[in-house]
């Protein structure tokens, strides 16, 4: 076999070999995990994010084969002490309090506190009602948030959902789908002054904090596009709050897009996580876009093509020709 077949031979067989492994994944329903999770919880440590750094550790200590089980548990340790300090905390509550722009956990919980005492709904409802009315350029869906927080309309346990999802807005921490999909619920609201479609996504954001707590919540509603994807991960958050987190975390979209649409199955989805080696992570990577029909379809031509370069050559017959000398 010359050089260049071989080289074929053997780049043939690697992509045959990888793609028929992300065949066999999508098949069982199993998820590869793209990073170790130990070195995210480290960067949300590194970022200030305390709550949702310990429970990605918590979530590596109960479940060892997938990162590193002593380092997990020295940044869950590292998280709670910075959780529990009293002082630091509340420097940072007082400015979210003041200024009602959130940049930590701590800060969150200080400018929820605000709207728990209709202080933050009504300064809100003064600032977008007068830009509202002035240019036109109020927030509709904060006008809505504030205006239900005022009517009280939801269940005692969930009061503060309004400012919390206000606060998640305030932080550019919605997706882009999920933000456009509430806007045109808070209009609509603001409109027709019936608010049971924004009542329901209020009591799934309700469930999904008092599960996860609000800096995971925060952490995860990048990855929820939709008022289904909310109610799934509140649904499953009841069930496994840190299982559910490390599936929107660490997957993102595909995460959420794994739980089932009652939650129940959170627990086999996280069972199914594998751990791969890098160049799995990166064929992963590579070809995490591509469908199944299209994954099989390289499978089949990267198959087809090692065959072809593996094997003989067949030999020409060379023929005597008559008469000659």
């Amino acid at each position: 076999m010359g050089i260049t077949r071989l080289i074929l031979a053997v780049v043939a067989g690697g992509c045959c070999y990888l793609s028929g492994q992300q065949l066999v994944n999508r098949m069982e329903g199993s998820l590869l995990l793209p990073e170790d999770p130990v070195i995210e919880a480290r960067r949300l440590a590194h970022d200030g994010r305390w709550a949702e750094s310990k429970m990605l550790a918590d979530f590596v200590v109960e479940n060892p084969t997938l990162g590193d089980h002593t380092e997990a548990a020295l940044v869950a340790q590292r998280a709670d002490e910075e959780l529990t300090s009293f002082w630091g905390n509340a420097q940072r509550f007082a400015e979210g309090a003041a200024t009602g722009e959130p940049t930590d956990l701590a800060s969150m919980l200080g400018s929820l506190s605000l709207d728990l005492f209709v202080i933050g709904d009504i300064r809100d409802l003064a600032v977008q009602g007068w830009n509202e009315y002035s240019d036109g350029s109020g927030d509709s869906l904060i006008l809505a948030l504030s205006a239900i927080g005022l009517t009280t309309t939801l269940a005692p346990y969930v009061d503060w959902a309004p400012a919390l999802l206000k606060t998640l807005k305030r932080t550019g921490d919605l997706s882009g789908k999920f933000l456009v999909s509430l806007t045109r619920i808070g209009k609509e609201a603001m409109k027709t002054r019936k608010f049971d479609e924004l009542s329901a996504v209020l009591t799934d954001i309700g469930t999904a904090a008092r599960r996860l707590g609000p800096g995971p919540l925060r952490g995860v509603m990048g990855s929820v596009d939709s008022a289904g994807d909310l109610t799934k991960i509140a649904k499953a958050a009841e069930l496994d709050a840190k299982g559910t987190y490390a599936l929107a975390r660490m997957f993102g979209k595909d995460g959420v897009k794994s739980i089932s649409k009652d939650g129940k199955n959170v627990g086999v989805v996280v069972g199914s996580i594998k751990t791969g080696s890098r160049v799995t992570k990166t064929m992963h990577k590579t070809t995490g876009a591509l469908s199944t029909l299209w994954l099989g379809a390289l499978f089949t031509a990267t198959a087809v093509l090692l065959i072809g370069a593996i094997m003989p050559r067949r030999r020409r017959r060379r023929t005597a020709k008559a008469g000659l000398d």
